[in-house]
């Protein structure tokens, strides 16, 4: 008799659970996209990559580089770089993805201006990197920075706390996703490797 009326109870348990996460799965959304692109300090250096967080902690991150150095091929005498790219997938812990999303919808980094130039006149190193903020209501706020973390301290101070506080973010981010992520695709919309690198 127990086992009859636990049955249904069970299944309707069982159901439940699972439409609530179908819903929490359904649910989640962009809220950080960052794509990088850098060239130098060397001739012919490349690299760049992007990185893409979702409400529900899941970063997904790929970075392309090629060497600095030439590879003369033996047989064709052509010049080439070798090239690398790593693309993972990790998750935050509930403690930062928390952090994360509150910093992100607050007011101070909604009062950012959309665009920061070169701390200094660039030479030999190009760095341009734009993050789009993407709000629960679906707004969005664009940042670009050109040559940030190359900046010196003195040229650091210059610029708006919530950015540097923004800006070392997404590198902690994408450092751990590279160390503790494991390997999957590149997001569908990031060009990692330059037509002409």
């Amino acid at each position: 008799m127990l086992k009859k009326l636990l049955k249904p109870f069970l299944f309707i348990m069982l159901a439940a659970g699972l439409v609530c996460d179908a819903q929490e799965k359904a649910s989640s959304n962009l809220i950080l996209k960052v794509d990088a692109n850098v060239s130098g300090p060397f001739g012919g250096q490349k690299s760049s990559s992007c990185l893409r967080v979702h409400s529900d902690g899941k970063v997904l991150y790929a970075h392309w580089w090629n060497s600095f150095a030439t590879v003369v091929d033996e047989k064709t005498g052509k010049e080439s770089r070798p090239e690398n790219t790593v693309s993972v997938e990790h998750h935050l812990d509930d403690g930062d993805k928390w952090e994360l999303s509150s910093f992100l919808e607050s007011k101070v980094l909604k009062g950012l201006p959309e665009k920061f130039g070169p701390p200094h006149q660039p030479v030999d190193y190009f760095e341009s990197i734009t993050v789009q903020i993407i709000a629960s209501n679906g707004k969005q706020k664009q940042i670009s920075t050109r040559e940030f973390y190359v900046a010196n301290l003195e040229e650091k101070s210059r610029y708006p706390s919530a950015l540097i506080v923004l800006m070392d973010k997404i590198d902690e981010i994408e450092r751990e996703a590279n160390e503790k992520g494991k390997p999957t695709s590149p997001p569908p919309d990031c060009q990692l490797k330059p037509e002409h690198p």
